[in-house]
Parts: structure tokens; C-alpha cells; sequence
């Protein structure tokens, strides 16, 4: 089962979008709204686990994003803060939720079939308007059913936005509707706290300033780093370039924003 917000497997979208610095009057601004070209971008390549552990349980893991759980419809906590239900109602299917503060963030259908697998991940945007995303998977070891190591393969679907607000020269605001989250932050290399549907999280973003048309961004998870981001911006102001990568393992993506 996978999710990729933007492109992660079901690690609740690691690497998310930032802002930049505000630069001259007549340069780009990276403020504004910004839609994924999933058409465009190479999101593909990353690997993720789902073992069984010593006491039984399942446990998940994708670049230092991991939680022990059980397909049994009980609520599992995962170390951002938020949760996950998940149902099995065949040997070949996962039915999951995910929340935060009790609300619904997003859910994901997921099936198995031989060392294929393929998620259906499906998002609420604040107008009501639901945003649904296919990834694909090809098993690279272990077994059987869901058991195993995977790699992603493919994702395609309903491109997510972000809405970057510059504030001042240090402030800046990213917003990912369709995710419930919103990170508040500066450009000063500190922790700044990413809240999803209105509820402080463990994650965290670090911003940092590399030139005038781009940036660094690191996302932690209780503290520790587990994905590092830099975007920079086109020459026109257009187009936003996301180069991510694990911090944990050299699994690189490129994802590419286009101004609405």
C-alpha cells in the first residue's frame, strides 16, 4: 500500500514543497499557487518494507518513517502523530485510514497480486472535491501478500497543489491543501512545527536560503532528519523544481510545480 504526497510511499509525503526568499521587485516570487506536473516529474524509485516483527505485528517503513500496526480495524499511532485503521477484508486487499486529532486525512485502497501491488490514494480538498492518485509497486523481496520489499514504480492521477505566502524578507507560510497541512516557518535552519488539520504534528520543517531562486528544506520527524528538499525557481517564475532524497538512503525524485 503506498501514498505519495507528493511521492512517498504511504510515509505521508515526506518531502513537502517550501518557499524561497524574496528577492528584487522585478524577479520571480516563489509565492503563489503551485500544481504538481505528475506528467513531468520522475517520482518513481523509492523503497519501502512492510515485516513482521518477533511479537506478531507488522511493521512499515520508508526512509526513517516507520510504526508497527496490524490489518485488524483497530487505530495504530504512527511517530508523526497522527493514526491508521487498517482493514484486510481479503488476503489480497488493505483498506486504510489515516488521521489526525480524529479528523480524516486521507485514505488508501491497496491490493496485491503476485509481486505487483498498487495503491489508491484518495484526498479531500477543503472545497469538498476529492483527489484520487494511483501508485504502482514491484516487490523486490520477501513475501508473500504484502510482506516484503518494494519499489515504486509509477503514479499517476489528480496533481496535488501547495500555496507558498512570502512574508517579509524571513517569513514564509506553505500550505498543502489537499493534505491538511500547513508549516509556518523562516528561513533561519530552525525547526518549524507542520500542523495537519489544525493539529501540531512531529513533523517539522528547517528552511534555509541557497541563492535567489532556490532553496533547501529539510523535513525531521521527532528531530531527526529524514528527507531533504531543494527547489529552485524557473528564470520565468513558472516553473518550481523539487530535487528530493532520503536522508537514510540514496532514492532521489525530482518533482515539478507549475504556477496557477
Amino acid at each position: 500500500m503506498t501514498s505519495t504526497r507528493h511521492y512517498q510511499p504511504w510515509a505521508m509525503v515526506l518531502a513537502m514543497g517550501a518557499a524561497a526568499t524574496v528577492a528584487l521587485a522585478d524577479k520571480p516570487s516563489f509565492t503563489g499557487s503551485w500544481k504538481l506536473n505528475l506528467q513531468k516529474s520522475q517520482l518513481t524509485g523509492q523503497t519501502f518494507t512492510f515485516e513482521k516483527t518477533a511479537s506478531g505485528t507488522l511493521h512499515f517503513d520508508s526512509l526513517g518513517f516507520g510504526y508497527d500496526f496490524n490489518p485488524d480495524g483497530k487505530e495504530y499511532p504512527l511517530p508523526d502523530g497522527s493514526a491508521a485503521v487498517v482493514r484486510a477484508p481479503d488476503a489480497t486487499t488493505w483498506d486504510s485510514t489515516f488521521t489526525m486529532g480524529g479528523k480524516v486525512t486521507m485514505t488508501i485502497h491497496s491490493t496485491v497480486q503476485g509481486d505487483s501491488q498498487t495503491s489508491v490514494m484518495r484526498l479531500t480538498k477543503p472545497d469538498g472535491t476529492v483527489v484520487e492518485q494511483t501508485s504502482t509497486a514491484t516487490r523486490v523481496s520477501g513475501g508473500p501478500g504484502f510482506l516484503g520489499k518494494w519499489k515504486s514504480t509509477e503514479v499517476k492521477g489528480t496533481p496535488t497543489t501547495m500555496v507558498i505566502t512570502m512574508k517579509g524578507k524571513e517569513g514564509v507560510t506553505v500550505d498543502y491543501p489537499e493534505f491538511k497541512q500547513v508549516c509556518k516557518g523562516k528561513f533561519d535552519g530552525k525547526d518549524h512545527t507542520v500542523t495537519q488539520a489544525g493539529v501540531a504534528s512531529k513533523i517539522a520543517f528547517a528552511f534555509e536560503r541557497s541563492g535567489t531562486d532556490a532553496f533547501k528544506m529539510t523535513t525531521k520527524l521527532q528531530g531527526k532528519p529524514i528527507f531533504v528538499d531543494v527547489f529552485t525557481l524557473s528564470a520565468d517564475g513558472n516553473t518550481l523544481t523539487d530535487e528530493g532524497n532520503g536522508v537514510s538512503a540514496n532514492e532521489p525524485v525530482k518533482a515539478i510545480f507549475e504556477r496557477q
